[in-house]
């Protein structure tokens, strides 16, 4: 009985220690986003995100899941150099990487 308690109790532990926080969600922004300190990070009632960065880079998010968009993004279309500018609608996602690539691709793919 002892074993199962303590399986269940690792299991537990580790479900949870996979989920982010908005602190960790906000070290990932500053870090990989920004590329510089975030200056503003705040999720509204119904979910949205704002981020304004030091460099007064703006970013606009439908929740804090698009983060991994996000860091897919600057990986893929800015070479991991920071985004400068982020919006998503209901159908695009629509970025301007710090080099100043401007790009608008569909959510779909």
């Amino acid at each position: 009985m002892r074993l199962l308690l303590c399986a269940l109790s690792a299991l537990f532990l580790w479900g949870c220690a996979d989920r982010n926080t908005q602190e960790d969600n906000y070290l990932e922004a500053s870090f990989e986003l920004c590329n510089t300190e975030v200056s503003l990070y705040s999720v509204s009632d119904d979910g949205k995100v704002r981020i304004i960065c030091a460099d007064g880079s703006k970013f606009a998010l439908d929740n804090e899941k698009t983060l991994e968009v996000m860091r897919d993004i600057n990986i893929d279309y800015c070479s991991g150099e920071g985004l400068s500018k982020f919006s998503e609608s209901r159908r695009y996602y629509t970025f301007r990487c710090k080099s100043g690539t401007q790009l608008s691709i569909n959510k779909g793919g």
